[in-house]
């Protein structure tokens, strides 16, 4: 026999339909002939170079931002669109000072205001979501009477120095990922932008609940007052207690690029502490020229030292979804 035989050697191949006992088999074990197909069809979605990645196929979701509309009782007899939807973007803090639901010896920390503001959700066939963009919202409102038997009129004044709060009030902000699971939330107490214990749109989330809805006797918060889930990654927006993101920020979709692992929930929390009136300074203690050098909102908040409150609080999340080549 000639040296360097080059005489090839019949190696079996696999083939469609084949119980997958063949470990050189080029085709994975197949279900029969659908469970083949639809192995092939996730193959093309997946694989960078499959006609799927780039064509009418679910993970090609591009960019996107959840914006939070909730209940606006200032509107529920007019509407706020065509459609007669009395929602409001943001959601409505309750007028009730937090102080007065702390009972006797209870820790204050755990009877705060928990509001949902955004949430999304992600499965494990999607791929290279990331957290590019936050948007912060947080607003002062104030109550005027009106006289002779006209209506009220409330005022707002959008809070804009990031480190500001009144004296017996605070705002936390909380970028949650939340595990896979259904939550209990039925509860004969649920109503519009207002959830036991959890919800996936916004709203404010109750583990006991009294009193009108913007203006409760009784309030205890769900898990202790704090959200559900752990910060995303090790990044700093676990915690926030400032207005970090504004919400008339610019080119808000280039602020971040944060991986998302998947699958997972992002959730935006808002914890407050409703500030009572009581405690809020009067400008009647004040000269003018003291009064001129004040900042925006402690002008408001001595103006209307007899009401003025937190009002509606708002917080976005923008994602890309496989944009590019390089998605992981």
């Amino acid at each position: 026999m000639p040296s360097g035989d080059q005489t090839a050697k019949s190696i079996p191949l696999g083939v469609v339909g084949q119980t997958g006992t063949d470990p050189r088999a080029v085709v994975p074990p197949a279900r029969g002939r659908r469970g083949d197909l639809e192995t092939r069809l996730i193959d093309l979605q997946r694989d960078p170079n499959g006609v799927g990645y780039a064509v009418r196929t679910r993970l090609w979701s591009g960019r996107h931002e959840i914006v939070p509309a909730a209940l606006d009782p200032f509107v529920s007899l007019l509407g706020s669109d065509p459609w007669g939807a009395p929602v409001g973007t943001g959601v409505l803090v309750p007028s009730t000072p937090t102080a007065a639901l702390v009972p006797a010896g209870a820790q204050p920390s755990q009877y705060r205001y928990l509001f949902l503001l955004a949430r999304e959700q992600f499965n494990s066939g999607e791929q290279g979501v990331r957290l590019t963009g936050i948007r912060q919202y947080s607003e002062l409102i104030a109550t005027v009477a009106g006289t002779d038997g006209a209506p009220d009129t409330v005022f707002h004044k959008e809070i804009t120095s990031p480190l500001w709060h009144p004296p017996d009030g605070s705002i936390s902000w909380h970028i949650m990922m939340i595990p896979k699971t259904i939550a209990v939330t039925r509860n004969v107490q649920n109503a519009d932008s207002l959830m036991f214990r959890d919800a996936y749109g916004p709203c404010m989330l109750f583990e006991t609940f009294a009193g009108p809805q913007f203006a409760p006797t009784a309030y205890v918060p769900p898990n202790g007052g704090r959200p559900w889930g752990k910060p995303l990654g090790s990044v700093s927006l676990g915690n926030m207690h400032d207005l970090r993101y504004r919400w008339r920020t610019g080119y808000l979709e280039q602020m971040l690029d944060i991986p998302v692992p998947l699958p997972c929930d992002i959730a935006f929390f808002a914890s407050v502490r409703q500030n009572d009136p009581l405690t809020n300074p009067c400008a009647g203690i004040l000269t003018a020229c003291q009064l001129a050098a004040l900042g925006p909102e402690d002008q408001f908040l001595t103006a209307f030292c007899g009401s003025a409150q937190y009002g509606r609080i708002a917080g976005s999340l923008v994602f890309d979804e496989n944009l590019g080549e390089d998605v992981p």
